[in-house]
């Protein structure tokens, strides 16, 4: 006879049927979106190795920010737990719970915190006749087996006291489930109306539907927001096996020819002889024979006795003992695995933790090394400055030095020219002088009257430019025979000549000097040199004035005293009455003038002003300087290339390749990890990495499409039409679905972007962005996401990393956690636009397009500094813009279609 271990170790290797009945209880619905309970079962035949995924979310705070948080982790939950069916359930199981604490702590990093130390969660894998489970916050699990009630979660929840978004599901345990096995996955909060006792009881009391109809009536009546699930292991009925009918039928050995065989069979009432018809006749099952104990009343399958054993006390604790150990290893096995899951584990986390310890050292080196860089590159550019400083600094002195040169040289010049000018003065007065002494002894000569009025008439008259220069000739002869003969005596002329030599040979010397001094003492020795020339100056001139004034004062006696000796001579004349007058009479010239004719008059007016005044302007003319003669070039028109030539690293006349034609009529496009996305108004086209389009038209009664977004946490492409209305488009499945979603505004008008699960609308109208949550076949109702009203009616377009970056064309505005943000970028040598921006979570840059100067602009997130610039006359007339940062190539939408540049 089998042992019962033995019949009952059969048992547990069968496949066993799983019953699970989900009860969600939310009586006030504002706490809807706190909740979510899931029971998901694979969606084809190869997702059948990992089993069901069942459990639930629950968060106790009620705030905004938390709404929606578990419709979130449902999401990543299951698309990581099911995306590669190859992976071992406990892998998959534990890529999946390591997400969702990668979803945590993501939303942590954007300041959602609320939630922290408040979530309650339960995560269950059952697959075959086994369980693999992790818990979070104050969920439990419990099982029923054998009239026994476990917390089979005990320890398994992180430590409440110090939450951490990353350590939220911590430990896995496993175990296998046995036949009329029941599990309850539930929170903490059951313990309001039952106890663990009262569980117990029920669990006895009922079964089946029984227990599932009392505990949500239960819950239903007395909680207001609760989650469970009950699970219930059952063997899986099969139909019962028929027979084969036997063909002969064993007899004993008896000698039918007896007085018993007759007395049996008469007291039977049965027939001994067998025909042909009763073998024929299908043996129906007999049925087992029972066996009731009347002490105990227990009810036991007797099976066939093989043989009847000697010592039945010892077979008993045999069979005893057998049992005994076969649990015990069962239960050694099972911890032994346990405890080797979580060593594993603890290896795994420990080789985790060293690994990122030494990307964060390599990762602080190399940020040691690029700030080294910064300050060597900061040190040289700060020496460059110093030395241009210095080298604009001599420049400037050597300027200066050339003007005080100038301003010296001009000045002495204006004084050479003065002093020539007093000494041509007093040169004519000299003339004057000598040509009155010689008419005056030339009339003593003279004793006709008549003559002398000729001569005086001939003094009266204008002298030629001939006659003067003669005359001059003649009085220069009678000054030179005056001076002494013995002596060489310089003219006025050949002074101020050899003035001028020895100032040119001072300023000869001087340069000589200048070759020879240090440029770090010039400008001392300029001001010594400055102050030395302006002392010999003044010392030059004023000796200058002094010969001048002896030479004018020595002229002037001698031509005082010729003078007065003219004078006296004059007088005696004028009082003898024998000699004549020779002094000019005012009378008879009037006398004369008075009998010319009125035309006579006129003529002899122009004549004197053509002799006095003509001269004048003549000479003034002459002395005016000439203008320069310039000749003018034409302008060479500047191409847009020209002009941006000079900006900070930046490449001109990019080529570009066009990826999709004009024909095609493209509106949007979208860079995503399945590949390149391109949209027109009723088709979408998707790019493979041979830029291969392969093309899906859209539902037609939908609208056109206008606009076009990423949602990556979910691997989906969400088209906004113009009748406001929202199309996600799977690259995967290849299919259009409509999700349920209330857009305030006009979609043509709006601005579209995604963040985790969010979708975010800006809606110039209303200077608002509004923020929707994601939810089942759509978006739930929309939340103003901006804390602070701010103008957004000139906005042109926004993208979304971590941080919201809205542009109007003239600026760039920054907002985080519905706030703006300082955000400094570099300046440029020609003004940017900022006509379209793009970026993602993933970007270290900032790429902003600029129409007006067909440009594109990549500025550094972290400094704000410009990283490069591409310049293509193609970029004039963008629509859209999107990065491959990894394939460092821009796509672009433009009048001509979409076009791509390398941004290498």
């Amino acid at each position: 006879m089998p042992s019962k271990n033995q019949v009952n170790n059969k048992e547990v290797l069968k496949d066993l049927e799983k019953n699970i009945s989900p009860i969600l209880v939310v009586n006030n619905s504002s706490l809807k979106p706190y909740v979510e309970l899931f029971d998901y079962a694979p969606e084809n035949i190869y997702q059948q190795p990992l089993g069901s995924l069942v459990g639930f979310f629950e968060i106790k705070e009620y705030s905004e920010d938390s709404a929606y948080v578990v419709n979130f982790l449902t999401s990543v939950m299951k698309k990581e737990y099911y995306i590669n069916p190859k992976r071992p359930v406990t892998e998959s199981l534990d890529s999946a719970l390591h997400k969702v604490n990668l979803a945590l702590s993501e939303l942590a990093k954007h300041g959602n915190v609320q939630w922290l130390g408040k979530l309650n969660a339960t995560i269950c894998v059952l697959e075959k006749n086994n369980a693999h489970f992790s818990v979070a916050g104050s969920a439990k699990i419990f099982l029923y087996r054998r009239a026994t009630l476990t917390d089979i979660s005990e320890d398994l929840a992180a430590d409440p006291t110090a939450p951490h978004p990353l350590k939220t599901f911590v430990n896995v345990s496993s175990g296998r489930l046995e036949k009329n096995d029941r599990l309850l996955i539930t929170s903490e909060d059951i313990f309001h109306i039952f106890s663990s006792l009262d569980l117990k009881k029920n669990l006895q009391r009922f079964e089946g539907d029984k227990f599932i109809q009392f505990l949500k009536t239960a819950l239903s009546n007395q909680m207001e927001m609760i989650a469970s699930l009950v699970v219930e292991m059952s063997e899986q009925k099969a139909e019962a096996p028929i027979k084969t009918p036997s063909k002969k039928k064993t007899i004993a050995n008896t000698n039918v020819f007896s007085q018993t065989t007759f007395a049996e069979n008469a007291g039977n009432g049965l027939v001994i002889a067998a025909t042909e018809e009763s073998l024929d006749i299908i043996n129906l099952p007999e049925p087992e024979v029972e066996y009731t104990d009347k002490k105990t009343g227990h009810i036991y399958v007797q099976g066939e006795v093989s043989q009847v054993s000697e010592n039945p006390k010892m077979t008993l604790l045999m069979e005893s003992a057998k049992e005994k150990m076969s649990e015990a290893w069962y239960l050694t096995k099972n911890e032994t695995r346990r405890k080797l899951n979580i060593y594993k584990k603890q290896i795994s986390k420990k080789l985790e933790q060293r690994r990122a310890e030494k990307e964060k050292l390599a990762q602080e080196r190399e940020e040691e090394m690029e700030r080294i860089r910064q300050e060597e590159e900061l040190v040289q550019i700060e020496n460059e400055k110093i030395l241009a400083q210095q080298q604009e600094t001599e420049r400037i002195l050597l300027e200066q030095q050339e003007l005080e040169r100038k301003e010296i040289e001009t000045l002495e010049l204006q004084q050479a020219q003065e002093i020539r000018r007093e000494l041509e003065v007093q040169r004519n007065i000299q003339e004057k002088e000598n040509i009155k002494e010689q008419r005056l002894q030339s009339s003593h000569s003279r004793k006709i009257v008549p003559k002398i009025e000729t001569e005086e008439i001939e003094d009266n008259r204008e002298l030629s430019f001939q006659e003067k220069l003669q005359l001059a000739v003649k009085e220069q002869q009678q000054r030179q025979a005056v001076i002494d003969l013995r002596t060489p005596q310089k003219t006025s002329d050949q002074k101020i000549e050899d003035f001028f030599k020895e100032k040119d040979q001072m300023f000869e010397d001087n340069d000589e000097e200048e070759l020879s001094v240090p440029v770090h003492q010039q400008a001392e020795l300029d001001a010594l040199r400055k102050q030395e020339r302006i002392d010999s100056l003044k010392r030059n001139t004023e000796q200058a004035l002094e010969k001048t004034k002896q030479i004018a004062s020595n002229l002037y006696l001698l031509a005082k005293n010729k003078t007065a000796s003219s004078i006296e001579k004059r007088k005696a004349d004028f009082h003898d009455e024998n000699k004549p007058h020779i002094s000019p009479r005012i009378s008879k010239i009037k006398n004369n003038f008075s009998k010319f004719s009125t035309k006579q008059k006129v003529y002899a007016i122009l004549f004197l002003a053509l002799i006095f005044i003509v001269p004048f302007f003549i000479a003034r003319s002459m002395n005016k300087p000439q203008q320069p003669v310039t000749n003018q070039l034409p302008e060479k028109t500047l191409t847009q290339a020209d002009i941006l030539s000079g900006e900070k690293n930046i490449k001109t006349s990019v080529a570009s390749k066009t990826v999709l034609s004009k024909q095609n009529l493209i509106s949007d496009v979208l860079v995503t990890n399945l590949g390149l996305i391109a949209f027109t108004k009723n088709s979408v086209f998707v790019l493979d990495e041979n830029n291969q389009a392969k093309e899906f038209n859209a539902p037609q009664d939908k609208g056109s499409i206008v606009k076009a977004i990423y949602m990556n946490d979910l691997s989906l492409v969400l088209i906004i039409t113009d009748q406001n209305k929202v199309i996600s488009f799977s690259p995967i499945s290849q299919k259009f679905t409509e999700n349920n979603i209330n857009i305030s505004g006009k979609s043509s008008n709006s601005f579209f972007g995604t963040y985790l699960t969010y979708m975010y609308v800006l809606d110039p109208e209303a200077s608002q962005i509004y923020r929707y949550p994601r939810a089942d076949g759509g978006f739930g109702e929309k939340n103003s996401w901006l804390k602070n009203s701010t103008q957004l009616t000139k906005t042109s377009n926004l993208t979304i990393d971590d941080s919201i970056y809205v542009v109007d064309g003239k600026k760039i505005t920054k907002f985080f956690k519905g706030e703006p943000q300082q955000l400094n970028l570099e300046s440029s040598s020609t003004s940017i636009n900022y006509d379209l921006v793009y970026t993602n979570l993933d970007s270290t840059s900032l790429y902003i397009l600029d129409k007006l100067n067909s440009r594109i602009v990549i500025f550094s997130k972290d400094s704000g500094k410009i990283l490069a610039q591409y310049h293509s006359e193609n970029l004039s007339s963008s629509t859209a813009l999107a990065v491959d940062e990894k394939n460092k190539t821009a796509f672009i939408v433009t009048s001509a279609g979409l076009i791509s540049i390398s941004l290498q």
